[in-house]
C-alpha cells in the first residue's frame, strides 16, 4: 500500500471537523485538493473511508479502523518531534564524563544536583575507563566531556579552561617527612612512592615523574595505582607517600591519618580544561555549571547528600557479588572495597 503521512492527518482531521470545508481550512488546503487526496486514499485502499450524508462525512467501518491507526501514528510522531526538540534544546539526552588521571569524583554531586534542577531529564554517566586516554575516547564518540590536562592539537576538539591546581605531597602523620614544611623532589629518594597509573604511549609523562627523572631521584619502589581512593588508603596505612592535586585530597583529610605538604615552588601549577568535540546545548549547559563550581559559586552539597546521590544511582546497577577485600601485607592491614566509580550513573 502506498499510504503517506498526510493521509493519516487527513482522516484524523476530517473525522474531527466533520466536513471537507472545515477540514480543508484546518489543514490549510483548498477543498478541491483535500477531496482529491481523500479519493486518492480510497482508491489505494479500495474501500470507502467515509460515508457521505450531504456535506457531512461519517467514518465507515474500515474508516474507523484507519482512524485508530492514524491516532497511534500521529501521537507517536508528535512524541518523536517533542523528543527531538527537547534534545536539540538541551532538555533531554545523555552526557558521559571522565577525568584524566584521577578516579575521585567527590566534586561532581554538587554540579549534578544544580544541573538536574534545571535539566532533570539529562542522564549523566561517569566513564572512568577513559581516565588514562580521555581524548581518544572523545574522538571516538564514547565521551562527551573530558576534564583533562593534556591537550592534543586537533581542530575537532574544543578546550575550555576550567581551573588551576597545585600538586602536593600526601604523607602519613607518622612519617618523618610529615614534620617538614615543604617537600622537595629529592625527599622522594629511597621512599615507597605511590603515583597514579598513566599510559606511557599517551606521550604525557606526569610532571612529578619528569622531575624525579631529571633530578635522578630513585624511590625505593614506585607503585602505580589506578584508583585515587586506593592510593589514599595506602598512605593512610603507612605504606608510602603519594602526590595528588590539592583539591583532590582535601575531602579525605578529616577522616584519615594523613597530612598534605606543599611541594617546592619549582613545581608549577597545572591548568585543567574541559575538552569536547560536540557543542550541544546539554554539553554547553554542563560546562557552564563546571565553571561556576570551580569559580567558587555556592553549589555546596554536604557529605550526606553526596552519599544519597551515589546510593540512588548505584541502586540501578545490576547486583554483583561483593568484591573481596584488598589486603596489604604490612602489619596485616586490611581495607575494604575501593569503590569503582565507572558504572555510577547520575
Amino acid at each position: 500500500m502506498n499510504i503517506a503521512l498526510h493521509h493519516f492527518r487527513l482522516v484524523d482531521t476530517i473525522s474531527k471537523e466533520g466536513t471537507l470545508t472545515k477540514a480543508a481550512k484546518t489543514l490549510h488546503l483548498t477543498q478541491s485538493a483535500l477531496s482529491h487526496q481523500l479519493k486518492e486514499l480510497e482508491r489505494e485502499l479500495d474501500v470507502d473511508i467515509f460515508d457521505r450524508q450531504g456535506k457531512r462525512l461519517h467514518l465507515s467501518e474500515q474508516g474507523y479502523r484507519f482512524l485508530r491507526s492514524s491516532e497511534k501514528i500521529l501521537a507517536e510522531l508528535k512524541s518523536l518531534e517533542e523528543d527531538i526538540n527537547n534534545y536539540k534544546n538541551g532538555k533531554t539526552g545523555k552526557l558521559s564524563i571522565s577525568m584524566q588521571c584521577y578516579t575521585a569524583y567527590h566534586w561532581l554531586p554538587a554540579i549534578i544536583k544544580y544541573y538536574k534542577k534545571r535539566w532533570p531529564d539529562i542522564n549523566i554517566q561517569i566513564l572512568s575507563d577513559a581516565t588514562r586516554r580521555p581524548l581518544e575516547y572523545l574522538m571516538n564518540g564514547d565521551l562527551d566531556i573530558g576534564i583533562i590536562r593534556t591537550q592534543m592539537v586537533n581542530t575537532k576538539i574544543r578546550y575550555e579552561p576550567i581551573f588551576v591546581d597545585q600538586l602536593a605531597a600526601v604523607i602519613c602523620k607518622d612519617h618523618p617527612l610529615a614534620k617538614k614544611d615543604v617537600i622537595e623532589i629529592s625527599d622522594f629518594q629511597g621512599e615507597e612512592l605511590i603515583l597514579p597509573l598513566y599510559d606511557p604511549s599517551y606521550q604525557d609523562t606526569p610532571v612529578i615523574e619528569s622531575l624525579i627523572q631529571a633530578q635522578q631521584v630513585k624511590p625505593k619502589t614506585l607503585h602505580r595505582i589506578h584508583y585515587t581512593d586506593a592510593a589514599i588508603e595506602m598512605v593512610n596505612a603507612g605504606l608510602g607517600i603519594t602526590v595528588l592535586a590539592d583539591w583532590i585530597v582535601e575531602p579525605y583529610l578529616k577522616d584519615k591519618n594523613i597530612v598534605v605538604k606543599p611541594l617546592h615552588h619549582s613545581v608549577a601549577k597545572r591548568a585543567w580544561y574541559a575538552a569536547t568535540c560536540k557543542q550541544t546545548p546539554a554539553i554547553m549547559n554542563f560546562l557552564d555549571c563546571l565553571k561556576m563550581y570551580f569559580a567558587g559559586e555556592d553549589m555546596s552539597v554536604d557529605d550526606a547528600e553526596k552519599k544519597i546521590i551515589v546510593k540512588e544511582q548505584a541502586a540501578h546497577k545490576p547486583k554483583v557479588a561483593a568484591a573481596a577485600p584488598l589486603k596489604f601485607n604490612k602489619e596485616a592491614i586490611l581495607f575494604n572495597e575501593v569503590q569503582d566509580i565507572r558504572s555510577y550513573q547520575y
